[in-house]
């Protein structure tokens, strides 16, 4: 079988403003880019060479072409992009506050009515290798979340692999809500990522310790859980393929206390995606994201700032 896209990731685009003033309410807006923790996704997963589009609704509004012209820019297909009426989302990330930097963002209720169907295309879901998703699409209208588990479930009966991310932000989501929908989605994931920062693992799954958390995930056959545990280390979990046994550990990461932290899981999160494609083992398949994200930390949080197999 010929894929025809090594990742489809179901996102949306935002419009991102990058500010240094700490002051949210009176931030001088300029530069507008592209931003959206699934377009990071997929952007990473197309600069380290391998095919990849994104299934979403471009409100035509007046940052349509902006969106459109970068996506092509950074080789994500956008032949699933469907446009719609309403307003495109905007975030504003402040890279000068390391606590509270991001996710400041509004999206107008117009745009919450997404105009995507809830059913499966089951044609494209054929063509890829993989599909993603994060809880940042999946919980934007209940259009969104019915297209996600249908497409989740069509692509796990289908040998299709699977990957999500909860990108959870308890100011953003109601976190019954979410809760539901991650368990509703879990047994058709087999990459799952997380973090384990601000609480949100314990929210989720009343669970402190982040290898407590991935062996849970391997109880739920999720077939490879990854916690990013902040600047500490990444924890994994997989089951050995001949004996079925769990198998966890932890890699350190580089500490970085100051850089440009926004999107790092989502530049992670293609990395790995990317590695397990190019058919790296496990450990070496967190090691390539780990490296891949602490750059992008290192030097910024626009697209173009994605390490690449050619940006060493």
């Amino acid at each position: 079988m010929n894929e025809k896209y090594d990742l489809m990731v179901f996102g949306e685009p935002m419009i991102q403003y990058a500010i240094t003033d700490k002051d949210i309410a009176n931030a001088k807006l300029k530069n507008p880019s592209v931003g959206g923790s699934d377009v990071f996704v997929a952007a990473t997963v197309a600069a380290h060479g391998f095919s990849s589009g994104l299934y979403s609704v471009i409100a035509k509004d007046p940052y349509e072409n902006l969106i459109r012209e970068t996506l092509k820019k950074h080789k994500i297909n956008t032949e699933f992009c469907l446009s719609s009426n309403g307003y495109n989302g905007i975030e504003i990330v402040c890279d000068n506050d390391n606590e509270s930097r991001e996710y400041f963002y509004n999206r107008p209720a117009g745009f919450d009515k997404i105009a995507i169907s809830p059913r499966v295309n089951k044609e494209l879901i054929d063509d890829c290798k993989m599909i993603y998703a994060s809880s940042a699409f999946t919980l934007s209208s209940p259009d969104a979340r019915s297209l996600v588990f249908e497409s989740f479930h069509y692509a796990h009966y289908n040998k299709v692999s699977v990957g999500f991310d909860p990108n959870v932000r308890l100011h953003r989501h109601q976190l019954p809500q979410l809760r539901e929908t991650i368990w509703m989605l879990m047994p058709f994931i087999d990459f799952f990522s997380m973090t384990a920062a601000s609480g949100e693992m314990q929210s989720l799954f009343g669970i402190e310790n982040p290898i407590d958390a991935a062996l849970t995930l391997l109880e739920k056959n999720v077939q490879y859980a990854v916690i990013r545990n902040g600047k500490e280390s990444v924890v994994y979990a997989y089951r050995d393929e001949i004996t079925g046994k769990p198998i966890f550990g932890e890699i350190p990461v580089d500490k970085l206390d100051k850089g440009y932290f926004s999107y790092s899981g989502a530049v992670f999160n293609g990395a790995f995606i990317s590695a397990i494609l190019d058919e790296k083992t496990l450990v070496d398949s967190i090691k390539y994201a780990t490296n891949a994200a602490t750059q992008k930390c290192r030097v910024g949080n626009t697209l173009d700032k994605i390490f690449s197999a050619d940006k060493k």
